[in-house]
């Protein structure tokens, strides 16, 4: 029996995951795959920026797969694999699980490589690292994490190379070749990658991964699970109407201003006054804002029209509450 590929996308908080993600999936490559995503916090944006891209979105919420519901994705893949073969879902062949942009994935690597019955159905097609040449050089020496995501990968996709100095996109190069000079390297420029370059290509060899996250495992066995929450946290506006534009950017780029280093990702869905019902994507990674993305195909019927996630360290959560009612309420 041909097993079926499990591709591992990671990648920093606000590297370009999700949208690799929704380049690829509108690919007749991937009209039989399955996604999972995970994120941080409470409230999940992503899964609503693919959710019209494809119908298999599996959703794992309030933790990483890294850890908290490591366990949750097996018995995902199980029971996916059982309806599979029970007619009660559509048939599939290949999975991809984005993970948080706050996962290590070492852990995640040895659940899958020592699960003997997911082994015998599922195998690991590649470990798949997004990387922001914009923000590597201050994000991999500040994030243990992020520079753990690089040193497992198979592929390391430079995302970004159209934003990014020539500066930059070498210090970022140089970086990579000090934690994995191996990997497989390619340039994205807004998420656009060729399918066939970093799927089914099966370059995860598990014989050269053990010893390294047998070392892993035996350093930090015993870490504390919940260190995500100590490190990072994680804050949520909803919203219920529509709010102001004007007062939305006059809110964040005074919110960045004042938190500057505390602030790593904020990205959110909103309808703004006057502009419609579609809602817009506001994505900002630390202190660079991007176009907003107006979303003409998702209407999410019942949810509120303003989601606002912010993820950071030591955010002072009052006065983001207090600041956004008055400037995007009034």
């Amino acid at each position: 029996m041909q097993k079926i590929p499990v591709t591992l996308l990671t990648g920093f908080l606000g590297s370009g995951k999700t949208t690799l993600l929704s380049k690829l999936l509108p690919d007749p490559a991937l009209a039989r795959t399955v996604v999972i995503i995970n994120e941080f916090g409470a409230i999940s944006i992503d899964h609503l920026i693919v959710a019209n891209l494809t119908e298999n979105i599996i959703e794992l919420r309030n933790g990483c797969l890294c850890c908290t519901i490591r366990g949750d994705l097996v018995m995902t893949l199980r029971d996916l694999y059982r309806q599979r073969q029970l007619g009660e879902i559509q048939q599939f062949d290949r999975v991809i699980v984005e993970t948080s942009g706050l996962a290590d994935p070492v852990p995640l690597l040895h659940t899958l490589m020592t699960n003997p019955p997911l082994m015998q159905v599922f195998e690991l097609d590649a470990l798949l690292t997004v990387v922001d040449a914009l923000n590597a050089v201050a994000t991999l020496p500040a994030h243990q994490t992020a520079t753990d995501q690089i040193a497992m990968a198979d592929i390391v996709v430079l995302s970004k190379r159209d934003l990014a100095t020539t500066a930059e996109w070498q210090a970022t190069q140089a970086l990579i070749d000090e934690i994995n000079p191996g990997a497989l390297r390619l340039a994205a420029v807004d998420g656009n990658v060729a399918a066939q370059q970093i799927l089914g290509v099966r370059v995860f060899n598990p014989a050269a991964r053990l010893a390294a996250i047998g070392t892993w495992m035996g350093e930090h066995g015993s870490h504390d699970h919940d260190h995500h929450g100590t490190r990072y946290t994680s804050h949520v506006i909803v919203h219920s109407g529509a709010i102001s534009l004007a007062g939305l950017s006059v809110f964040l780029n005074r919110l960045v201003n004042e938190q500057r280093d505390n602030i790593l990702r904020i990205k959110g869905l909103a309808v703004f006054r006057g502009k419609g019902d579609k809602p817009a994507v506001i994505h900002a990674v630390q202190n660079k804002f991007y176009p907003l993305q107006w979303l003409s195909e998702i209407t999410p019927t019942g949810d509120p029209q303003c989601k606002l996630v912010f993820i950071g360290r030591a955010l002072d959560v009052q006065r983001i509450d207090r600041e956004f009612a008055a400037l995007c309420l009034e």
